[in-house]
């Protein structure tokens, strides 16, 4: 999604989420952010804690800087990236934006790329959220519109279980956060 366009409450949310989701990163690790934005804060934030990190996303140029690697990518069906490389990778606010069609393959191509023990940290809105979300960016106009129109689909648990599970995944965390609205698991490759 263009985040190029972000208003103040999408950039506290999203500083929210990260601040939600950083503890996960270790020292040493090599981390994926599919969806990273032309921000990319999660990765300038925790550039000095991991060991490598990759960014995806269809709204940014190629760069390489330090230890980050910014690759423009929409997903396809497969990451142009090795197997068994990553001990992280981190979706924040991003699953929702993915064609139903695709989350399969997504979750296929998480475990192809995660080492043994890896984890997949997703933060999504859930169903609840949803008229809340609507609600704020088209009456009250303090979301972007276009981020809450490009939502696919909003999970519930069930179906983020399942997914993991088809795929030799195992969600080991699962819990509700800004008052229900929004969701973050933590999935781990068996």
């Amino acid at each position: 999604m263009n985040t190029k366009s972000w208003n103040i409450l999408d950039k506290f949310l999203s500083m929210y989420r990260l601040s939600a989701v950083s503890r996960h990163i270790k020292e040493g690790d090599v981390v994926l952010d599919l969806g990273c934005g032309v921000q990319h804060y999660l990765l300038r934030s925790k550039k000095d804690k991991f060991k490598q990190g990759y960014g995806l996303d269809y709204d940014i140029e190629n760069a390489q800087k330090d230890n980050i690697t910014l690759l423009n990518y929409k997903f396809q069906g497969r990451f142009p990236l090795e197997d068994n490389f990553f001990n992280k990778i981190f979706l924040l606010a991003v699953l929702e934006h993915i064609e139903e069609k695709n989350v399969q393959q997504l979750f296929a191509e998480f475990f192809r790329v995660l080492k043994k023990n890896g984890r997949v940290i997703i933060t999504t809105p859930t169903p609840r959220g949803k008229p809340v979300l609507e609600f704020l960016a088209f009456k009250l106009k303090v979301v972007t519109p276009e981020e809450v129109t490009d939502h696919k689909h909003y999970y519930c648990p069930k179906e983020i279980h399942d997914l993991a599970k088809r795929n030799g995944l195992k969600v080991v965390k699962g819990k509700f956060f800004q008052l229900g609205l929004n969701s973050l698991y933590v999935i781990e490759k068996q």
